[in-house]
């Protein structure tokens, strides 16, 4: 037969009812995008497995060379990224695509690429907080790159005249999802999750050091082909920030980029709101006391349980001991009940006594004086109160 491979390298599980790569993929392979990548390779159709949630695709096999050549492949991903139309005009998709087993924010259509980024950035953040729980300081850092730093980095690129084009995108392309075709020398591209985007997004994905696409010059042949977007001097700040999506990405793999990319967000809000980060340096300080504080004991309290019963009584001995109890708490109980009635005993005697007694002086003047017109009291007494 030939060359084969094994089926299990193409196929993917989930409740999605169609193949969550497809709709990019086969855009990718058309005659229009594809052959400015040297054919990505004809996508013939995808199905699912009878009476399992495991889906295939079937598309052409090859043997690869990995890295793809450099100046090749960043020319022809250009041309692809230059060529690209977006049916509406606007950024998003027309279905939902994933990178990966992750679903992505692409079913919608909007006008602004900073709104449309805003909801990718979001539900990576969402899904990464429901993998590996909650971090307040993380959270904070991540709300303002949310609310302020996307909002201050990517709205220049749609103001003062300034028009930037939706470029179709392969979405998740590093070293394992790009190749050289050995027969033919010329590189291509696979396994997107492709959706109309701003072109320099897809290099954020190169920032990452633990990529072979990541060196310099894979970065600079590609910007030489496709030069920055206005304000160029705020690329590599795009750059960074368009990277969180792929850090974040990592959820289902055990590469946790959280730490890497809580540092790129700090670094971004320390850089546009430099008197902001001040103040919430001294906030998270506290925070972060708080929150160590609470891992502390909740790591002692794990550690150090509370002893239980070592020899467990059996039913007979437990009956005998609620019975016990039982006994002993209606005994407390009438206890309480006689003291109670006391109490309200010697408080109704301390007011007859009041009401019985009566001043023996009276204030006379500036003096102190016996007043005759009283009954005195008997020696006793008398010593007593004076």
């Amino acid at each position: 037969m030939g060359d084969a491979f094994d089926v299990n390298d193409a196929v993917i599980r989930g409740k999605t009812p169609v193949f969550p790569n497809y709709p990019g993929t086969k855009i990718l392979s058309s005659n229009n995008y594809g052959c400015l990548l040297g054919t990505h390779g004809e996508a013939h159709g995808w199905d699912k497995y009878d009476g399992s949630d495991i889906y295939f695709m079937l598309s052409d096999f090859r043997k690869v060379e990995q890295p793809p050549s450099l100046v090749k492949f960043t020319k022809r991903l250009a041309e692809m990224h230059k060529k690209s139309q977006s049916p509406t005009g606007k950024f998003g998709f027309h279905t939902t695509t994933y990178r990966a087993k992750l679903r992505q924010i692409t079913d919608c259509w909007e006008d602004s690429w900073a709104v449309l980024y805003r909801k990718q950035l979001a539900h990576m953040v969402d899904l990464d907080e429901a993998v590996h729980g909650a971090w307040p300081e993380f959270a904070i850092v991540c709300r303002l790159v949310l609310d302020r730093v996307i909002l201050r980095l990517l709205e220049p690129l749609q103001v003062g005249g300034r028009v930037l084009k939706p470029c179709l995108v392969h979405g998740n392309l590093w070293d394992e999802n790009t190749a050289t075709d050995m027969a033919t020398g010329e590189p291509f591209i696979f396994d997107g999750g492709s959706f109309y985007a701003h072109n320099e997004y897809e290099i954020g994905n190169w920032r990452a050091a633990r990529h072979r696409l990541s060196t310099a010059p894979y970065v600079k042949s590609y910007s030489q082909e496709f030069h920055a977007s206005e304000p160029k001097a705020e690329w590599d700040d795009r750059n960074m920030l368009y990277s969180l999506r792929f850090d974040l990405g990592t959820v289902l793999i055990p590469c946790n980029q959280r730490q890497i990319a809580k540092q790129n967000m700090t670094t971004l809000y320390k850089k546009f709101f430099p008197n902001e980060f001040a103040t919430l340096t001294l906030q998270n300080n506290l925070l972060s006391f708080t929150f160590s504080l609470q891992q502390q004991r909740q790591q002692s309290a794990a550690r150090y349980p509370r002893p239980v019963a070592r020899y467990p009584k059996r039913p007979g001995q437990l009956a005998v001991g609620r019975q016990e109890e039982d006994n002993k708490g209606q005994q407390v109980g009438e206890e309480e009940e006689e003291e109670e009635e006391e109490e309200e005993e010697e408080e109704e005697e301390e007011e007859e006594d009041e009401n019985e007694e009566e001043p023996y002086y009276t204030l006379s003047g500036d003096d102190d004086v016996l007043d005759d017109s009283e009954t005195p009291v008997d020696d006793k007494r008398r010593g007593l109160r004076t």
